[in-house]
């Protein structure tokens, strides 16, 4: 058997006793959890996670299950173990674990570039050459579909004191496209993998509770008019309540997770069942290469048993925790300039868990997630121009800041390009100064802060 790591080797067992059903887990998890436990950083592959306190040996074990899943290196197919392959043959990345914060992989060639690229038609659709994504990577024998290019364009905001920062914004194109020129017309829109901690906590938020704080027509008079972001339930055919994405475009974890698995790797699951991923009818070859389907994945590459795993894992993730101790007095002062400011009233942090959540340990617990979920119009200095789900070209998601810290440490490391859904961002203030439209009246109050109470905001964010 062809094995990358020793994480690869756990995926092999996953794919053995799928078939057999989660009856076995527990025969297998103590090699699942060796071979993730056991690969470091040369390998490409993160350390091991913790599991949420409280949580049963049987979710424990799923937990444990996922994680391998997680952190395997996917194999383009035909391979010599049924049910570990399919990657590609276009894909952007190998693993899960690539895209999310790990250490950068042994081959340079499997690096994740820190970037994704979304395509489509100005309506929305796929485009019919190029897909839903950039995939800028193909196994042997095909040709990627081209690179990223990224020109920035440079612009300077005064803020009230006469301090000047410098904006870039990056304006996106594909270079050296293998299938044609790209239509003029094309949708272009720069992501950056989403933060994962805490998403059983954001799952298990009773759709009620956003709905509530939706205001679409602002009869509040505030100047915020946040809507929810709506998708399609693929088993009823009706719009459902959505709360992943960075576009709040994506309903359930197991649909997100298939969605990046089909589109940033290549696998086919029963959600998605085209083998190739994002390969389109322009592209013969990628339709036609081999498959890694498998009889134990229900004829895809991979199972609904292991999306339900690799949800598991996510599910399982702890929310961060603050580094900031609120009752200093910095900090203390950056959160009262935070209220003021009126950023409040889209990062919410009043949220708590269902009762009636599926999982015991999660139920009645509060949620300083910094985010109400909805929907709004922040202008177009950061309009993509491209609809996504039921978000227009100038919508995003209000972005959860609980983590920020985290993913401040993972920009200083090279890891992520930087913040906002493009990575455009390098620094918390440059951030702020993006926000337009619905933000604009608390990006313009920062704007007129003294150095004093700006410096003390920035702490506290910094610290979440």
């Amino acid at each position: 058997m062809r094995q990358v790591d020793r994480a690869r080797a756990g995926q092999s067992f996953v794919g053995r006793w799928c078939a057999a059903g989660l009856g076995t887990v527990a025969l297998v998890l103590a090699s699942m959890v060796a071979a993730v436990g056991g690969a470091g950083a040369g390998s490409g592959t993160l350390p091991a996670a913790d599991p949420a306190r409280g949580m049963s040996a049987r979710d424990a074990a799923r937990f444990r299950a996922g994680e391998a899943i997680f952190h395997a290196e996917w194999q383009p197919a035909p391979n010599v173990s049924e049910g570990v392959d399919g990657l590609g043959p276009l894909y952007n990345a190998v693993s899960c674990a690539a895209c999310h914060g790990g250490p950068a992989a042994a081959n340079p060639a499997d690096r994740f570039g820190g970037r994704l690229l979304r395509l489509s038609r100005p309506d929305g659709t796929p485009d019919p050459v190029y897909g839903l994504q950039l995939q800028d990577r193909a196994v042997p024998g095909h040709l990627a579909e081209g690179r990223i290019a990224i020109n920035d364009e440079p612009s300077v905001v005064r803020l009230v004191d006469g301090r000047e920062v410098q904006l870039d914004r990056p304006r996106p194109a594909i270079a050296d496209p293998a299938y044609g020129s790209p239509a003029a017309d094309l949708a272009l829109s720069l992501r950056v993998p989403p933060p994962l901690d805490g998403l059983g906590f954001v799952a298990a938020i009773a759709a009620a509770d956003i709905r509530a704080l939706a205001d679409p027509d602002d009869k509040d008079g505030d100047g915020i008019s946040g809507r929810v972001g709506e998708a399609v339930d693929p088993t009823t055919g009706e719009a459902v309540l959505a709360r992943f994405g960075w576009k709040a475009s994506v309903a359930t974890l197991a649909q997100q997770t298939a969605e990046a698995l089909h589109l940033d790797m290549g696998i086919s699951s029963l959600r998605l069942a085209q083998h190739g991923g994002d390969c389109t009818p322009a592209q013969r070859d990628c339709l036609a290469a081999p498959s890694g389907a498998s009889a134990a994945a229900g004829g895809a590459e991979i199972s609904d048993t292991e999306i339900g795993l690799l949800v598991a894992y996510l599910e399982g993730l702890e929310p961060p925790s603050n580094l900031v101790l609120i009752t200093h007095p910095p900090e203390a002062a950056g959160e009262r300039a935070f209220a003021a400011s009126g950023c409040h009233g889209c990062h919410w942090t009043g949220f708590t868990t269902s009762q009636t959540t599926m999982k015991p340990h999660r139920a009645r617990q509060g949620v300083r997630l910094f985010s109400d979920l909805l929907l709004h119009d922040m202008g177009e200095g950061l309009a993509d121009n491209r609809p996504e789900g039921s978000a227009s070209g100038s919508e995003w998601r209000t972005a959860p800041l609980w983590g920020l810290s985290r993913r401040l440490a993972r920009i200083a490391y090279g890891s992520l390009p930087g913040l906002l859904h493009d990575g455009r961002a390098r620094t918390i203030e440059e951030a702020i100064l993006w926000h337009g439209g619905e933000a604009a009246r608390a990006r313009d109050a920062y704007a007129a802060l003294s150095q004093a109470d700006r410096d003390n905001l920035l702490a506290f964010l910094a610290g979440l």
